[in-house]
Parts: C-alpha cells; sequence; structure tokens
C-alpha cells in the first residue's frame, strides 16, 4: 500500500534492511558453527522447508545413496522427500519453501580454521 514493501513477509530475509525497517523481518541469519574434521565429506545447506520434518541423520541416509558425482540428483532427492513429508503432514495443504545445496569436501579434507566476527 502507497509503498515499497515486501508483498511476503518472512521471519529472515537476507540483506533486506527496507523489510526489516518496514515490515519487521530480520535480515541476519542463524549461523551454526562446525569445524571440519577428516572424516567429513560434504556440506549440506539447506532452507528450513527441510529440515521441519527431516533430521540431519534422516538426511545424511538419502545423500549417502549417492556417488559424489552424482550431488545434483543427491539434492534433487532430498528435497523431493522434504515435498512429500510436507503432503504428508500437511494433508497437501501447505508445502514451505524447500532449497537443498550440497558440496562435496576434497578427499582427505584439508582442515582451515576460520572464525567468524562476533
Amino acid at each position: 500500500k502507497n509503498g515499497r514493501y515486501p508483498g511476503l513477509n518472512m521471519s529472515r530475509s537476507f540483506g533486506d534492511f527496507l523489510g526489516h525497517t518496514d515490515a519487521g523481518i530480520i535480515s541476519i541469519p542463524e549461523v551454526s558453527v562446525h569445524e571440519l574434521v577428516p572424516d567429513d565429506a560434504m556440506v549440506v545447506l539447506c532452507s528450513d522447508g527441510v529440515w521441519e520434518f527431516m533430521t540431519p541423520d534422516e538426511a545424511g541416509q538419502i545423500l549417502n545413496e549417492f556417488p559424489r558425482e552424482k550431488c545434483m540428483d543427491a539434492a534433487e532427492r532430498l528435497a523431493k522427500s522434504s515435498w512429500d513429508r510436507w503432503i504428508q503432514e500437511e494433508c497437501g495443504e501447505v508445502v514451505d519453501d524447500i532449497t537443498a545445496v550440497i558440496a562435496h569436501l576434497p578427499d582427505p579434507v584439508r582442515i582451515v580454521t576460520c572464525h567468524l566476527p562476533e
């Protein structure tokens, strides 16, 4: 109405400072840190639509079915499995945004320490 506002009010919106000021959404992401160990094989970045009805262990079981060169297929299967769970849990009435990005780490993992500013 009479201004430039987000059309959809989300709880987070990367870099959307106007939305923060005018609509109350926050642009600061939730961040967790995991120190890499030599056994780590991949980085999995997903939207909350994936994690709503799936645990990290369940996601890992799906992803481990695919060889490294099929990481796109693995991400698609993870997204499809998440979609199916939303349909089942919400009786087909609603599905959240679902995004899955898979990045395989070099073998062996070269550990580099990096600290985020506080």
